[in-house]
C-alpha cells in the first residue's frame, strides 16, 4: 500500500517482515522489502523460488491475508493506506509524521524501512527495545534533530502500537490536545467565588479590581470559615493580592469590570450551559420559537388603531413554520405600572402557537387552490395514510411535533404555564442568551423573510423603522387581527414553504435549493411520521389553570362566578381536595380559556379523567363573545363609578354595553355589528358527540334500484266550499258575542264607508 508521492517510504502497517501471507492460492513469507517491492518466500517444500513484487499488487489481491501460527486470517487494521491516512494533513506535519513512522518503525523491527539488513545497534538479534530505544535518542541528538529521552521514545512506540501504526499519534502535543484550565492550579471554590461576586457587580456602578478582591475574601470567609482552620487551606482559598489579579486577568473578569453597566447586565443575564449550534437531522428535533413586532397597524375591535405582535415557531431541519401568532399590542390606560386595558403576547399565545404543532392547517374560503397540501411537495398520499385528519382541505403547512425549543427570556416564555404544557406535550426547553440573537438565528432570520414577502404588501405597513414609516397610515384601510392571521397562514402555505431556501439543500440533490416542504418531505421518509392528536382532555390541560375553593355558591376565577347548571359542583361544596404544592392548599384545580371564559372545567382528581363543565353564572346577559380583558376593563369602570367587585351583574352588564358601545364607533366602514374580538384559534375541549353513522359504509349507487310504483284507486272529488269571511274566521277564534264596549265609533264609519264591519278593518290594520 504505498501512498502516491511518498516513494522508497514502505508502508507496512499491517505485514511485517517475517510474517506469513497469502497470496494468489498459496502461502508465503515475507522475508525482505526494499523500498515498494517485498520479497516472498513458499512455505512448501519445492514450491519454488522466492518470488520479488510490488507490495500494492501482494496487498490489492483479493485473497490476500495475514495468517497466524495456526494458518488462519488474522483480522485486518482498520487503518487506511499511509497515503491516504496522512493525506489530509499539512505537508509540515506528513514530512514530520514520516519521519518518526521510519525511527519508530526501526526501535520497534529493528530494521529501518527501505533497507535490507539492521543497521549497528539496532539489530533485534542482538539488541532489546530498550537498547534499540537508548541508541535512536543519542542518534538523534547528535543529529540535532531533537533531543528526547529514550523513555519518551518507548513511550511513542507504545502509543503507536496502540493506534494500530498510525504515524499521525507520534505528531500529536499531548499538552495542545489537553482542554483549557482556566485560573491554572487555583482552587475551584475560589474560582466559582470570583465569578459570584463579578456577577452580583453587574448591575452597580463600576469600581476598581481591588474592590472585587474584598467582596472575594470576605465571601470566602463565610462560606468555608471551617476549612479556613487548615493552614492548608487558608493558603489555597486566600492568595495574595498579585496572584488574585493575575487569576482574575487570565478568566477575564478583570476586563468584564471595565465594561459599561450594560455589557455587563447583558453578561449576567446569559444562561448556564452549552449553547449548541442550529443543526437537526429530522423534523422537530430543534425547533425555535421568538416574538417580534408585526410592523402593520390594525383595526381593533372598538374601530381604534392597534398594533400587533408575532409569535412564530420554525423548524430548524426543514425551515418550516410550524406555528404561526398574531395578537394585538396595546397600551393600555392610566400611569406606568397601572394602566389598564393594555395586552401583549402571553404564555398562553404562546401554548395556542405550540398546540398548532399537533394537528393539521385547514384551509380557508377565498384561499388560493394551490395552497392545498394535496397539490405541493407534501407526501400527501403517506401522511393522509398515517393521518386521517389530513384531508383535501388541508393546507400545505406540515405538522411538526416539536421535541426541543430554542426560546428568549421574555416574561412569556418563563412564566410557569408554559413551561407546564411544555412538559405535558414532553418538550425540552433549551434557553437562548439575553440580546443573543445568534442563539435563534432562524427564528430570526424568518422575521425578515416575513417582513419582504408578506408585511410590506399588506396595508397598514410601518416600515422597518421609524425612518421609513409613511405619512397616514392611522387614517387609510386597516384591517383586523383575525384578518391578518388567516393572510399570514395563507402567505406561509402558498409562498414561504413552496419557494427554494437558500439553505436547504440535500446530499441527493447536490446544488439544488429545496422548499420547506420539499426538504420535509426528504427527511420524513426516513424519519417517519405518527400523528399525536390532542384529546379534548388534552387541550383542557392547555388552558390556563387556577385554583380555586368550592362552595354553594359554586367558585370564583378572577372575580368571575362559575356554577354547574346540573349541579355537579354539590358533592365538592366546602370539600378540602387534599392537593398540596404551589397555588393548591387544599384548591381544586380549574381550567379556563381567557379568550373564552364563558366555560370552565373543574378537574375532580379523586376520579381520574373527569372533569366538570361549569359555566358563568351571568353568561345569559352576555350574548356578544367576550373575553377576560373585556371583564377587567368593565371592572375598573364600576369601581370607578363607586361599585364593588362583587357586583357581578353590573360587571356583566357594563360588558354587554362595551360591546353595544362598538357597534356605534368611529370606523373607516359602515357596519352594524361590532368587529369581533381578538379569540385566537380555539381548543377542541368539549366531547366528541357518538356518531351515530360510525361503522356504515359508502353506498353503492349501482345497488339503488326504483322502488315501484303503486296506483291509487280514483276517489270522488271533495264537494267545493266557499271560504268563510274574515269576520266569521275571528267570531269562531275568540266566541264574544257580547257587544265591546271599547268599539270605536270612528272605526265603524270607516268601515260603513270601505264597505267592510270593523273587525275586519282592525285585523288587517295589524296584519
Amino acid at each position: 500500500m504505498s501512498g502516491e508521492g511518498l516513494p522508497g517510504r514502505f508502508e507496512s502497517g499491517r505485514v511485517r517482515v517475517g510474517d506469513h501471507v497469502r497470496w494468489r492460492g498459496k502461502e508465503y513469507r515475507m522475508d525482505a522489502h526494499a523500498g515498494p517491492t517485498v520479497t516472498l518466500q513458499p512455505v512448501a517444500p519445492g514450491a519454488g523460488t522466492p518470488v520479488d513484487a510490488l507490495y500494492r499488487a501482494v496487498a490489492g489481491a483479493a485473497d490476500f491475508a495475514v495468517l497466524d501460527p495456526a494458518g488462519r486470517p488474522v483480522e485486518r487494521t482498520g487503518l487506511p493506506p499511509l497515503g491516504t491516512l496522512l493525506r489530509g494533513v499539512s505537508k509540515e506535519d506528513r514530512t514530520n509524521a514520516l519521519d518518526w513512522h521510519r525511527h519508530i518503525k526501526e526501535i520497534d523491527t529493528g530494521i529501518r524501512p527501505g533497507r535490507l539488513h539492521p543497521r549497528p545497534g539496532y539489530d533485534p538479534a542482538t539488541t532489546t527495545v530498550a537498547q534499540r530505544c537508548q541508541a535512536k535518542a543519542a542518534e538523534l541528538e547528535d543529529l540535532g534533530d531533537v533531543r528526547v529521552s529514550w523513555r519518551t521514545l518507548d513511550d511513542k512506540r507504545r502509543k503507536w502500537k496502540a493506534a494500530g501504526e498510525n504515524p499521525l499519534v507520534l505528531i500529536v502535543d499531548g499538552r495542545k490536545g489537553r482542554p483549557p484550565r482556566p485560573g491554572g492550579h487555583t482552587d475551584p471554590r475560589l474560582i466559582e467565588a470570583m465569578h459570584e461576586v463579578t456577577d452580583a457587580l453587574a448591575k452597580e456602578s463600576g469600581g476598581r479590581i481591588n474592590r472585587a478582591l474584598d467582596l472575594v475574601e470576605d465571601l470566602v470567609r463565610r462560606r468555608y470559615a471551617k476549612e479556613l482552620r487548615d493552614p492548608a487551606e487558608a493558603e489555597r482559598l486566600l492568595l495574595p493580592q498579585s496572584t488574585f489579579y493575575k487569576r482574575m486577568a487570565e478568566l477575564g473578569l478583570s476586563d468584564v469590570l471595565r465594561q459599561t453597566t450594560r455589557q455587563r447586565s447583558a453578561r449576567a443575564s446569559k444562561p448556564k450551559g452549552p449553547h449548541a449550534p442550529s443543526h437537526a437531522q429530522k423534523p422537530g428535533q430543534l425547533t425555535q420559537i421568538d416574538t417580534t413586532p408585526l410592523k402593520i397597524k390594525a383595526l381593533g375591535e372598538d374601530g381604534e388603531v392597534v398594533s400587533a405582535e408575532l409569535t412564530s415557531l420554525v423548524d430548524v431541519a426543514s425551515r418550516s413554520v410550524a406555528g404561526l401568532m398574531i395578537v394585538p399590542a396595546v397600551t393600555g390606560d392610566g400611569p406606568p405600572g397601572q394602566r389598564v386595558g393594555g395586552r401583549a403576547t402571553r404564555a398562553f399565545d404562546l401554548v395556542l402557537t405550540l398546540a398548532q404543532c399537533f394537528a393539521p392547517l385547514p384551509t380557508q374560503p377565498g384561499w388560493d387552490p394551490l395552497t392545498a397540501a394535496a397539490t405541493s411537495a407534501l407526501p400527501f398520499g403517506e401522511l393522509r395514510a398515517a393521518d386521517p385528519r389530513y384531508t383535501e382541505a388541508t393546507a400545505a403547512r406540515p405538522v411538526i411535533h416539536p421535541a426541543t425549543i430554542v426560546l428568549d427570556q421574555g416574561s412569556p416564555y418563563l412564566s410557569r404555564h408554559f413551561e407546564d404544557v411544555c412538559a405535558f406535550l414532553r418538550i425540552a426547553i433549551r434557553y437562548a442568551r439575553k440580546d443573543q440573537p445568534t442563539d435563534k438565528p432562524i427564528g430570526e432570520r424568518f422575521f425578515s423573510t416575513l417582513a419582504d414577502g408578506f408585511s410590506q404588501h399588506v396595508a397598514g405597513w410601518t416600515g422597518r423603522n421609524h425612518q421609513a414609516r409613511g405619512r397616514g397610515i392611522d387614517r387609510g384601510p386597516l384591517w383586523t387581527i383575525n384578518k391578518l392571521q388567516q393572510m399570514a397562514n395563507e402567505w406561509v402555505a402558498l409562498e414561504y414553504q413552496q419557494l427554494p431556501h437558500k439553505g436547504l439543500t440535500h446530499p441527493a440533490l447536490p446544488g439544488q435549493h429545496l422548499s420547506p416542504n420539499e426538504m420535509y418531505a426528504a427527511l420524513v421518509s426516513r424519519s417517519g411520521y405518527r400523528p399525536r392528536p390532542l384529546t379534548p382532555e388534552d387541550s383542557r390541560k392547555l388552558l390556563v389553570p387556577a385554583w380555586v375553593k368550592v362552595t354553594d355558591k359554586g367558585f370564583e376565577v378572577d372575580n368571575r362566578p362559575y356554577q354547574s347548571p346540573s349541579g355537579e359542583l354539590k358533592p365538592l361544596e366546602g370539600l378540602d381536595s387534599g392537593l398540596e404544592g404551589p397555588g393548591a392548599g387544599g384548591r381544586w384545580e380549574v381550567r379556563y380559556d381567557p379568550y373564552r371564559p364563558e366555560v370552565a372545567w373543574l378537574y375532580d382528581h379523586r376520579s381520574p379523567g373527569r372533569w366538570i363543565k361549569v359555566e358563568f353564572v351571568h353568561r345569559h346577559l352576555l350574548t356578544d363573545p367576550w373575553t377576560v380583558d373585556h371583564w377587567d376593563a368593565a371592572t375598573a369602570l364600576v369601581l370607578a363609578d363607586g361599585g364593588r367587585k362583587d357586583h357581578h351583574a353590573a360587571i356583566a352588564l357594563a360588558v354587554k354595553d362595551r360591546r353595544r358601545r362598538t357597534r356605534t364607533a368611529p370606523s373607516r366602514r359602515s357596519r352594524t355589528n361590532a368587529l369581533p374580538p381578538f379569540q385566537g384559534p380555539a381548543l377542541d375541549v368539549e366531547a366528541v358527540a357518538e356518531d351515530r353513522y360510525a361503522g356504515i359504509g359508502d353506498l353503492d349507487l349501482d345497488a339503488i334500484v326504483p322502488s315501484p310504483v303503486r296506483v291509487l284507486p280514483t276517489a270522488e272529488p271533495l264537494p267545493t266550499q266557499r271560504p268563510a269571511p274574515a269576520s266569521a274566521a275571528l267570531a269562531g277564534l275568540f266566541g264574544d258575542d257580547a257587544d265591546d264596549e271599547d268599539e270605536d265609533p270612528e272605526q265603524e264609519q270607516r268601515a260603513a264607508l270601505l264597505g267592510g264591519d270593523a273587525s275586519t278593518l282592525l285585523f288587517e290594520g295589524e296584519l
